[in-house]
């Protein structure tokens, strides 16, 4: 899907859908998502506009994972005016509740806008919000070009880039918020701009640098092209290890010991594992993902401390980035919960975070299928290549550290956290958690290391990610700046800007009206 050319579009009224979710007509009251939807649909006609039982309304209502011809600003303005509820979903791979639906609301859902582009005059690629990153890696193999995205194909470029990012490609490009070039931003009272890192809107550009879309719907992205190879050029080395029992113990620690060590831009590793049921038995298993951009010799010496570890599976060669990007399998279910941290590599952290993990999974085994955890180090050529491009609303402070991911999947066909295991997730964040009746564990590694920011594709909603970053007083004021009516944080779920579960979330905001829009192929 490309663009016809790089004609900026100004949002008029062009092959959008809109479905309303959780407005019933049985519902004799008026609210405001039902106003938006009436007005919506007198003025765009049914074939723009669905109830229940239209043809793309069950996608919408159930497609989340956990408009650029554009998001018609009318749209936007209509919400605004009728004070309504409203999420925004790209991908849909956010596990966090009413980030990406929402019920008697506005859902904005991008997944038909998938037109993106190629530009080698500037070497730019042009992305519209719908667009998942294996359709943009697949449909650029040819040119041997890549953003910097996702390490797994099926997650959408807009979540994860507007919360920072992570990539293969981040030891030596940084975060894939690092490469923005402009963007194109609805803002909540229906204004289009074009925001760059050098323009008036700077400050808003910086803000959607990891911020979220808190402050603005990114309408279109101009992102620097990254040259990685042809499907014939397989420069890289490595791919995937898979261990079990005592050896997860190992790979903690050697990920822990990589994450202090390692100056080469050119490896990549994420580390996972998981406490599962398997036939009737929990079992500890983990793996590694690895890469190296160089030899089977320079991946080995690098490696080395993984490969020594005893494992029951190795998988690994050479490859194109396409065939990286596909190593890691996506995962997609409705009953994954997770939060996440970020520490830095000293006095043992990652092994006491392993110990408390393993911990809270054998005393809560019986309210869960599994328990899982992944650990993407961040290295010091990662911060720097960030830095020299501006930086971004989280920036950290210099020195190597690693984000810890820690998920949960519950049993099938359950769909909330009971009582007793909502307190021991929270007290994955705390010192100390006390559950009677029930158990009693310690918590001390889930706290991330003073000077950290979280990753906010990888939290719980009641972490308060925002305010871990070194940019958040900036963030405030850039939130008041453009959004003087506090549209956004009364109208959105979202990230928050202080600590409490958001109030849509405790009233059962989260679950609509949802805009979809087909883009120019």
């Amino acid at each position: 899907m490309l663009f016809p050319s790089r004609t900026r579009f100004i949002g008029i009224a062009a092959g959008y859908l809109l479905v309303c979710l959780g407005v019933s007509a049985e519902h004799n009251h008026t609210t405001p998502a039902k106003t938006a939807c009436h007005t919506l649909s007198t003025l765009l006609g049914t074939d723009k506009v669905q109830s229940a039982g239209g043809a793309q309304y069950e996608a919408s209502a159930t497609g989340a994972w956990d408009l650029y011809n554009q998001l018609d600003i009318f749209a936007m303005r209509t919400i605004f005016h009728s004070d309504a509820h409203y999420a925004v979903r790209g991908g849909g791979h956010s596990a966090m509740p009413g980030w990406n639906t929402i019920d008697n609301g506005v859902l904005i859902d991008f997944s038909q806008m998938k037109a993106f582009s190629y530009d080698p005059m500037c070497n730019s690629i042009f992305i519209e919000p719908g667009v998942l990153f294996g359709e943009v890696y697949d449909g650029l193999q040819s040119q041997g070009v890549a953003p910097v995205g996702g390490r797994v194909d099926a997650i959408g470029f807009s979540g994860l880039a507007l919360g920072g990012g992570l990539s293969f490609l981040s030891p030596s490009q940084g975060w894939a918020c690092d490469r923005f070039r402009s963007l194109d931003v609805v803002l909540t009272d229906g204004r289009l701009v074009t925001a760059t890192g050098t323009n008036e809107y700077s400050d808003l550009f910086t803000a959607l640098k990891g911020g979220g879309s808190r402050f603005g719907i990114v309408t279109r992205y101009e992102v620097d092209a990254i040259h990685v190879g042809t499907a014939a050029d397989k420069t890289y080395w490595g791919g995937s290890i898979d261990y079990v029992g005592p050896s997860s113990a190992a790979v903690v620690k050697a990920t822990e010991a990589l994450v202090y060590s390692n100056k080469d831009p050119n490896a990549v590793i994420i580390s996972s594992g998981s406490y599962s049921n398997i036939s009737g038995t929990f079992t500890t298993t983990s793996s590694v993902t690895l890469f190296y951009n160089g030899t089977e010799a320079q991946f080995k010496q690098v490696f080395a401390d993984f490969l020594a570890i005893p494992a029951v599976a190795t998988n690994l060669g050479p490859l194109s980035y396409n065939q990286m990007t596909k190593v890691l399998a996506s995962s997609h279910s409705p009953q994954n919960v997770y939060g996440g941290s970020a520490l830095y590599p000293d006095q043992s952290l990652f092994e006491k975070f392993y110990n408390n993990w393993l911990n809270f999974s054998t005393s809560f085994k019986d309210e869960v299928f599994a328990t899982f955890w992944d650990i993407t180090p961040v290295f010091q050529s990662q911060i720097d290549i960030s830095r020299a491009h501006g930086g971004t609303s989280f920036t950290p402070p210099n020195g190597p550290f690693a984000y810890l991911l820690i998920g949960e999947l519950l049993p099938l066909g359950v769909t909330k956290i009971g009582k007793l295991l909502r307190a021991g997730i929270d007290g994955l964040y705390r010192q100390w958690v006390s559950i009677t009746p029930g158990p009693l564990f310690h918590s001390t590694s889930i706290p991330r290391s003073p000077g950290l920011p979280l990753y906010l594709n990888e939290s719980e909603d009641v972490q308060n990610v925002l305010t871990t970053y070194s940019g958040y007083e900036q963030l405030k004021e850039t939130y008041r700046k453009y959004d003087p009516t506090r549209f956004n944080v009364r109208r959105m779920i979202e990230p928050q800007f202080d600590f409490k579960r958001s109030k849509l979330l405790k009233d059962g905001m989260a679950g609509g009206l949802i805009l979809s829009s087909n883009s120019a192929s």
